[in-house]
């Protein structure tokens, strides 16, 4: 047994135990973790079947994925999967940079995006690499125009102590990012309302604290060019905002983002490009780039089951079954 044959042999070995701790059949096993395994044909047919020679040169693949999912299930890993290299990514992480040096009250960012382009993945992730100066919250519809709820949240998030009254809970937020100047990353800002962005504007004017706001592109029109207080509240916040305010991705993804995730799912496949120009229009009309994930998963698992590496060919033929063409009439 070849030292890469013994990796696998003790993975397969562990995540046999936890499968019948779990007393899952192969079929429930394997679609709890679809994104390491594949099948339940794989997992039983190949993995646990140790078909060594069957594997071939996707042997080390496996062991990387398994090594993975043991992580994972031994609780030592982030469970939550991000592509640092997507270009909605780099330029999340450059608005939060420059927002770092700031000393004027252009101390706003803004994040675009239609659902399933990366905005709140690129969010999260800011906050999860700047655990000490920066915080993550995303509003709900219950927080439109709604002092308490608003309050109640921002307070929560920065670290502020709550009071009976709304008016007091926003001012302990207030000399909260007064001592400490944090970063929010404010997802689905629209749901606040006119009050959030008034409160927004308030905190940049009296505080040092900075601010990235998400939204969708919808939603931002709404706000832009609603009644003539929300117009008047957005471009207040429009001009504490750094310029020019990104519009890339206002109809979905791009070209680029596509082929950025398709290169790293494939390891630098060289077909990601031509593949990217393909598929981008059916992407963004059946949920962008969470559409591209299930695609690739279910290449993925064709590919597995065939014995064959993932490769452009397998999720392109996987983005058409899963957005499949509108045909005209």
């Amino acid at each position: 047994m070849t030292e890469l044959q013994g990796k696998l042999d003790q993975l397969v070995e562990r995540l046999e135990k936890h499968q019948a701790a779990l007393r899952l059949s192969d079929v429930r096993f394997a679609a709890r973790y679809q994104r390491h395994l594949g099948s339940a044909k794989t997992w039983r047919n190949r993995l646990c079947a140790r078909a060594y020679d069957e594997m071939g040169a996707a042997l080390e693949k496996w062991v990387k994925k398994l090594s993975a999912m043991v992580s994972e299930v031994e609780g030592t890993i982030d469970l939550a999967e991000f592509f640092e290299e997507l270009p909605i990514a780099r330029y999340g992480q450059q608005v939060y940079d420059t927002l770092q040096g700031q000393r004027s009250d252009r101390r706003c960012a803004w994040l675009i995006a239609p659902t399933g382009v990366g905005k709140s993945w690129s969010m999260q992730a800011l906050a999860r690499q700047n655990r000490l100066a920066a915080v993550y919250l995303h509003f709900n519809r219950g927080a439109k125009d709604s002092m308490p709820v608003i309050a109640r949240a921002l307070a929560r998030a920065v670290g502020a102590t709550e009071e009976a009254g709304a008016a007091a809970t926003f001012g302990n937020v207030i000399e909260t990012l007064k001592l400490n100047a944090l970063t929010l990353l404010l997802d689905d800002m629209h749901e606040g309302g006119v009050l959030a962005m008034k409160l927004v504007k308030h905190l940049i004017d009296d505080t040092r604290g900075k601010f990235v706001l998400g939204t969708y592109p919808t939603a931002f029109n709404r706000l832009v060019n609603g009644s003539s207080e929300a117009h008047a509240e957005a471009q207040q916040l429009i001009g504490r905002s750094l310029k020019p305010i990104e519009n890339r991705w206002v109809n979905g993804v791009t070209e680029e983002d596509v082929a950025a995730y398709l290169k790293l799912a494939l390891g630098g496949n060289g077909e990601a490009r031509v593949a990217a120009r393909a598929l981008t229009p059916a992407l963004r009309k059946h949920g962008n780039l969470r559409a591209l994930a299930d695609a690739v998963e279910l290449a993925r698992m064709n590919a597995d089951d065939d014995g064959a590496e993932l490769s452009a060919d397998l999720v392109e033929a996987a983005v058409r079954a899963l957005c499949p063409v509108e045909r005209k009439v």
